[in-house]
């Protein structure tokens, strides 16, 4: 009869189903081969340093997400006078006479 590798109270590492298995807490009395690869598996499996593809692409998705919500949330300041007279508004601070548009009529400096 086989030693089975005991995870929690009633489940072993291979997955068999039982009230008369024996298991043990142990993994020097292990004899299910099952058990076994189970316990190689786990103790041999590489430590990841780098984050995954897919756990990037989430993290990127969850970041934007966050974002568009953010921008739901804070309302846009409505400007308060119209785009013309803000432009006509820019093209005074201009230094100088030799701005655009002139207007309808000659231009005395260009």
């Amino acid at each position: 009869m086989a030693i089975h590798h005991s995870v929690s109270e009633g489940a072993v590492a291979c997955g068999r189903i039982g009230s008369n298995l024996t298991s043990t807490h142990d993994s020097t009395k292990v004899s299910c081969k099952l058990c076994l690869r189970t316990l190689e598996r786990s103790a041999s499996e590489p430590v990841r340093k780098s984050p995954s593809l897919a756990e990037l692409r989430a993290a990127a998705k969850s970041a934007k997400h966050a974002k568009a919500i953010a921008e739901h949330a804070t309302p846009t300041p409505t400007p308060s006078i119209s785009p013309r007279a803000e432009w006509h508004q820019r093209l005074v601070q201009l230094p100088g006479r030799n701005r655009l548009p002139r207007g309808a009529a000659r231009q005395v400096y260009i």
